[in-house]
């Protein structure tokens, strides 16, 4: 009987995996593909409900596969021949490309078979045969010989143990925005790249009130530098390890200063930041976290220049302000809701306004204490999964239970992107098949 994987979600992550795990193998698998919303490849991610939304990295970098950086370039020019390697494309084209990969592979592999399971795992557990019981929503039960959670980003739930949450609107829902037009005033909580889209689709959905966002520094993300000329920049090793979140400002300042700009800094060490963070002992990543992070969420998660243009655009003319500040708590009214926040220099002055529109945009959770998942409660009670100190993710899982994507952000930080998950889903998945015994293809 061929060896049975069970693959929890099928957004970039749990699809990619399952790629590099059919692709790799001369041995006879069977995976079975979980995801409770049905959409098999694009996941929440890549699956938005109109074209405003685009990557953030451009066609020509976002290749799935580690060998073809190109690989989704090429096939948006065969969709779209006046497409340019420096356009950044709709997500929902980055959808349609991976649900073509998958397709692509699982038509390819004959000796494979793959099972598309529309349901929530509610629970897993690990029985005496050494093999693991998949309980699904329905009540029916999957046994598998590896398993692999891949849940993508867990929307945040340790706001407040008071927080209304049917106050806000999902930000990727075509629902949210069909009744914007009338509304005058709009909230936003945080200033992340889902608030930038929260903006720019209630632009094309007509709303011309205003917007409160609301965000602990105060930032939206940096806007591409347009730039012809390679810096030239070279990390010496012992840059990568020095353990001090001081030491690595004060060496990024002083790069920062030679080439003229931030941005080719955090653009070289990006791709080493897994040892440097690997190297910092855990007081240190705290501090990384309070002070370094916003800087570096700022430079990393970066914007089109016509999307900057419209927030400098909407602050000019008053229609958008940005607050450095606390957000409290939110009520649900029948015509909108009513919020509480404090500016920041202002702790003393609370403010309570209403709001005909709200959406939440911080960013994931991590504290899998606070998480209402009964599976990850599951595998918690279990002692299948150990939570890091940090509340980032997970640092330890049990033995052939694979862990890919944002809940490895206590061990690796950044493995949120396309850059960074497609190598991950790639090792894990060797890592899989040789925890199995399964023969690697040539």
């Amino acid at each position: 009987m061929p060896p049975h994987i069970t693959i929890i979600g099928s957004g970039f992550s749990g699809t990619l995996t399952a790629i590099h795990l059919l692709s790799q193998t001369t041995t006879p698998l069977t995976i079975s593909l979980i995801d409770p919303r049905g959409t098999f490849g694009p996941g929440l991610a890549y699956s938005p409900p109109s074209k405003t939304f685009t990557l953030n990295v451009k066609a020509k970098a976002m290749g799935a596969l580690p060998s073809d950086g190109e690989g989704f370039f090429r096939w948006l020019k065969k969709k779209r021949p006046s497409t340019s390697p420096n356009e950044f494309a709709p997500r929902s084209y980055y959808g349609e490309y991976l649900c073509e990969l998958l397709n692509l592979v699982e038509t390819s592999s004959r000796i494979h078979t793959v099972n598309r399971v529309s349901q929530e795992v509610i629970d897993l557990e690990r029985t005496p045969n050494n093999v693991f019981s998949v309980t699904l929503s329905d009540g029916s039960i999957l046994y598998a010989d590896a398993c692999v959670l891949a849940l993508g980003n867990i929307p945040r739930c340790s706001l407040g143990k008071t927080l209304d949450m049917s106050a806000f609107h999902p930000p990727y829902s075509a629902e949210s925005y069909s009744h914007i037009t009338g509304a005058k005033e709009a909230l936003i909580i945080g200033s992340s790249l889902t608030a930038v889209d929260v903006i720019l689709e209630s632009e094309r959905n007509g709303f011309r009130g205003e917007y409160t966002v609301i965000s602990r520094h105060g930032r939206f993300p940096l806007p591409h530098e347009e730039s012809s000329a390679e810096h030239q920049f070279q990390i010496a090793s012992e840059s990568l390890t020095l353990g001090s979140v001081t030491k690595l400002c004060a060496f990024m300042r002083s790069e920062s200063r030679r080439l003229l700009s931030s941005q080719p800094v955090f653009d070289h060490i990006r791709p080493h930041i897994q040892t440097v963070w690997k190297h910092l002992p855990e007081k240190e990543k705290q501090r990384f976290l309070r002070h370094l992070q916003p800087i570096w969420d700022i430079h990393r998660h970066r914007i089109p220049v016509q999307h900057h243009e419209t927030l400098q655009q909407l602050q000019r003319t008053k229609r958008l302000r940005l607050t450095a500040g606390r957000f409290h708590d939110a009520k649900k009214t029948n015509a909108g809701c009513t919020a509480t926040y404090t500016s920041r220099g202002a702790r003393s002055e609370t403010i309570t306004k209403f709001f005909d529109v709200a959406f939440l945009c911080v960013g994931p959770e991590g504290d899998l204490t606070k998480m209402k998942s009964p599976l990850i409660r599951n595998l918690l009670r279990r002692g299948l999964i150990t939570p890091g100190t940090l509340r980032l993710g997970i640092v330890h899982s049990a033995p052939k239970l694979a862990v890919v994507g944002p809940l490895q952000r206590e061990l690796l930080w950044e493995i949120t992107a396309v850059r960074e998950l497609r190598e991950e889903a790639q090792l894990q998945a060797a890592a899989i098949l040789q925890s199995l015994g399964a023969s690697l293809a040539g």
